[in-house]
């Protein structure tokens, strides 16, 4: 044996669960963990189940012409309109956890400690969006489940379209997660829930200024309609929804007022949608690890 020879130790190996995702779960678990402590997730789950309940027994209680709406009329517009109200609260939800988790929590000093140790800035912001996106769900499905019973308590079957629409609809918080992420990176929590209002309006907006445009023949209001589709893709979503809630057998008016059709939703609308998300997080992971951070 040479003596001159180098001896080499081989060194502990870290594995790539460890380095790369362990982080982002331990960042996900402490978000769930503030997250369901604070009254805004408390709050809007019992308002929003709440409001579904309500709902139930209003469509059951409504009369036309002195007779009872018939239990499928009932049924279908427990389901549509539940929707309509999941897709609201799951938005508002989504802002008031998210708005401010970043740049505020930097100034609160929450975050501080966390960014100095030998953790990646791309981690912190994954882990949030994933701790995130596990509350958002979970409260979504419990909101399906309001409404699943409001339609069987209506019809005494199953309504599979409720899933099936929800299903699609859990892609609605996470827009506004990413949303509401990226925007968190620079600015303080007010202006992000601002700003986020101001998106979930140009979302709600493309509808709106679609069926006005069609039925008074306004061009313009209709390329507005599309660029809002674009800024905002709340709507392809909501298309998606209608559609798979299988309630416009029924009741076809739900599709949109009379002389304006609904577009057919498109797997190309959800392929834009789950790219929205994506470039959302993906901005907010580049600007926060750009971010300069006072330790």
């Amino acid at each position: 044996m040479n003596c001159a020879e180098p001896i080499t130790v081989p060194l502990p190996s870290v594995s790539f669960w460890v380095r790369w995702v362990t982080p982002v779960l331990v960042i996900a678990r402490l978000t769930i963990k503030e997250a369901t402590r604070r009254w805004a997730f408390v709050g809007g789950l019992l308002l929003g189940a709440g409001m579904m309940a309500l709902l139930a027994y209003v469509f059951a209680n409504v009369k036309r012409h002195g007779e009872f709406l018939p239990a499928e009329v009932q049924g279908s517009l427990v389901v549509h309109f539940g929707l309509v109200i999941t897709r609201f609260f799951s938005a508002v939800m989504a802002t008031a956890l998210a708005c401010g988790a970043i740049a505020t929590e930097l100034e609160r000093g929450t975050l501080t400690l966390v960014v100095t140790k030998p953790i990646r800035r791309w981690q912190i912001v994954v882990g949030k969006w994933l701790g995130f996106a596990v509350v958002l769900t979970l409260n979504q499905l419990l909101w399906l489940a309001v409404i699943e019973w409001g339609a069987w308590n209506r019809l005494g079957t199953w309504h599979w379209g409720v899933w099936k629409a929800g299903l699609i609809g859990l892609l609605y918080p996470l827009l506004f997660v990413s949303l509401n992420l990226l925007l968190s990176v620079h600015l303080p929590w007010i202006f992000v829930a601002l700003i986020s209002l101001v998106f979930m309006g140009i979302g709600w907006s493309e509808t709106a200024m679609r069926n006005i445009g069609t039925l008074a023949n306004l061009p313009r209001l209709l390329t507005l309609s599309q660029i809002a589709g674009y800024l905002m893709p709340t709507g392809r979503i909501a298309r998606w929804m209608v559609v798979q809630s299988d309630v416009l057998d029924i009741v076809p008016r739900l599709s949109g007022p009379p002389g304006v059709e609904m577009p057919q939703p498109t797997v190309g609308d959800l392929l834009y949608v789950v790219a929205y998300i994506l470039i959302g997080l993906l901005l907010a992971c580049w600007l926060f690890g750009r971010k300069e951070v006072a330790s």
